[in-house]
């Protein structure tokens, strides 16, 4: 009967203590690398590397709109674009130049205006990426981090 209150008793110990650790980590791992976008800011995919683990980070910017499920879901559709053009998928890209000459009556003056037109698709299949954290930039723009540990993702079939 002491073996198994012991037993018990340990058990309720050691699982809230391995359930903590994957939070503290995660936690660490979010405030690291919201330091370091902070530090120097950019939009696309980088591999970060930390002490045991590499994962792929992907920063998108998105103007806020009316609804917050709008939003996230333009957010990932982002973040799915930049990784699948990351691990080389297809990417088509498609541009267009309209000139348009226009003459002023009052100067008699020519004027030239330049419109370039830029269309993008691509063909590529990214798995879902973990939203890591969102940040509010002064210009009023969120800022979603996306993370993936690679070791996963190799190991998917």
């Amino acid at each position: 009967m002491k073996q198994l209150f012991f037993v018990v008793l340990f058990l309720g110990f050691i699982v809230p203590i391995i359930g903590q650790s994957y939070n503290q980590d995660r936690v660490v791992l979010k405030n690291y690398l919201t330091r370091m976008y902070m530090n120097q800011p950019f939009e696309g995919v980088r591999i970060v590397q930390d002490y045991d683990h590499d994962y792929l980070l992907s920063a998108v910017f998105v103007a806020p709109s009316s609804s917050e499920l709008v939003t996230n879901r333009i957010a990932q559709v982002k973040c799915s674009r930049q990784i699948s053009q990351f691990l080389d998928a297809l990417v088509v890209v498609s541009s267009e130049t309209i000139i348009k000459t226009t003459q002023s009556t009052k100067d008699n003056l020519t004027i030239n205006e330049i419109t370039d037109i830029i269309k993008e698709n691509s063909v590529g299949y990214a798995k879902s990426m973990e939203i890591l954290t969102i940040l509010d930039l002064e210009s009023g723009v969120k800022c979603y981090l996306f993370i993936r540990d690679i070791n996963e993702m190799r190991n998917e079939p």
